[in-house]
């Protein structure tokens, strides 16, 4: 029997340890850093190697291949990286020098942070004027795909500030480093081959191709399995062009936004207030009701506004960012489009809240206050999350952040300590439950 691709891989990686062990060391390899940075970057080589059957079912050609990935080195400067340790079987050990120093990990961002009413006043400032700008090209957008012109202008500022932000990594070397040692390596596995592909086919050479640490591309930041699905040629010069065509950049993203279900019958959501004592467990889509139920629990549109009549049968959900210190929201069906473009909760009102702002004047701030909230560091939460599932609380993606499963499952269990029902990480719960949890241990 053959030895197939995944024993070649493994021959390839004995075969890597064998000349790392046999090339002579530089002068300064007795540097420990030096020494397993070689020996993985060797690893490296043997890996990219083995992406070739995939590449070339793909339809990149070998020359293509080896002119992007043939000599490729890692790099090591990018951000949640996790280099192997050690580099290989009975291979180098990593550094200590190259370990994370033991320190107090960072908060998870607080969600008002998230909202400078001096950026989004800024934002919203360019925006209204690239609105005008651009008006007929966003008309024309917005009649093919259906999603207003303001949602795309905002999300063309919120991701790289209509253009002007730096990307400053080549996104081949970004991604293939992701795909070799990120924490998410089996995402990024397939975005090196469509980084390739997109190369293969013409749509952009690789000097184009700047991207954010995780690869992201263009104006619109559409990593390559974006482009390949959603990206198109609006301006019509035979291109789809993300890096150098506004048009190209604005009606992708559209695309993108329509092909994943807008409904351009919908607002993204509706700012609301929420009756007193009400339960903030109901939060979340898997909560959903038509608006004229919440209408019925006494929630009522900020204002003094009114729900449209023709849209009361709207299937809704509460969006809550800092459970009951925060603004409170109903989300359409948009919003979890939005959240398809980045997966956050804050994002999707960032943009949406912005996109009024320029569509309709909205002022800045919201109607409801942002109450002060307690600071944990992350490490911390996700400490209090892993208590919570061990409970049998669903809360989301284990991680340290406080979406919207996590801030259900606090609140349930807030109803049960008898505490002040709020949906959002307190010291006296957390310190309950992780207590608790240590004392059964």
């Amino acid at each position: 029997m053959g030895l197939g691709k995944y024993g070649v891989f493994r021959v390839g990686l004995a075969l890597a340890a064998a000349l790392w062990l046999a090339v002579p060391s530089p002068a300064g390899a007795a540097d420990p850093v030096a020494a397993y940075k070689k020996a993985v970057e060797a690893q490296f080589a043997v890996w990219l190697e083995a992406l070739w059957p995939e590449a070339e079912a793909a339809g990149i050609s070998r020359k293509t291949f080896d002119q992007h990935l043939k000599g490729l080195k890692l790099d090591w400067a990018l951000p949640q990286l996790v280099p192997p340790d050690p580099a290989f079987s009975d291979g180098p050990a990593l550094p200590a020098a190259m370990k994370p120093k033991p320190r107090h990990q960072a908060e998870f961002d607080i969600p008002e942070k998230y909202f400078s009413k001096d950026a989004l006043t800024s934002l919203a400032g360019t925006g209204r004027a690239k609105y005008k700008q651009l008006a007929p090209t966003l008309g024309a957008i917005q009649q093919k795909y259906g999603v207003p012109a303001s949602i795309i202008v905002a999300i063309w500022g919120r991701e790289t500030g209509f253009g002007t932000a730096a990307l400053p990594h080549d996104a081949v070397t970004a991604i293939a480093t992701q795909a070799f040692m990120g924490r998410r390596p089996d995402e990024f596995r397939p975005q090196l081959i469509g980084a390739l592909k997109i190369i293969e086919l013409g749509h952009a050479v690789r000097a184009e191709m700047k991207s954010s640490w995780a690869g992201a591309m263009g104006y619109t930041q559409f990593l390559p399995g974006d482009f390949e699905k959603y990206a198109v040629d609006f301006d019509g010069d035979g291109r789809r062009d993300i890096w150098n065509s506004v048009p190209d950049a604005l009606a992708s993203a559209g695309n993108s936004l329509s092909s994943q279900g807008w409904d351009g019958n919908q607002p993204w959501a509706y700012e609301v207030v929420l009756p007193k004592n009400f339960d903030c467990t109901r939060q979340g889509p898997d909560k959903s009701l038509p608006i004229r139920e919440w209408i019925d629990l006494g929630v009522k549109r900020v204002r003094g506004r009114p729900f449209p009549g023709e849209r009361l049968d709207d299937w809704t959900f509460l969006v809550l960012p800092a459970g009951m210190k925060g603004p409170a929201f109903l989300a359409t069906t948009n919003f979890s489009v939005l959240k398809l473009y980045n997966n956050s909760d804050v994002y999707a009102i960032f943009v949406g809240h912005v996109a009024d702002m320029i569509a309709y004047n909205a002022p800045a701030d919201f109607v409801g206050d942002w109450a002060a909230v307690e600071r944990f560091p992350r490490d911390r939460m996700q400490r209090f999350q892993e208590v919570l599932v061990g409970q049998g609380h669903d809360v989301g993606k284990v991680d340290g952040l406080v979406g919207f499963k996590t801030r259900q499952a606090i609140g349930m269990e807030e109803q049960r300590l008898g505490l002040p029902l709020t949906c959002y990480p307190s010291s006296a719960l957390v310190n309950h439950v992780l207590k608790a949890a240590s004392a059964q241990n």
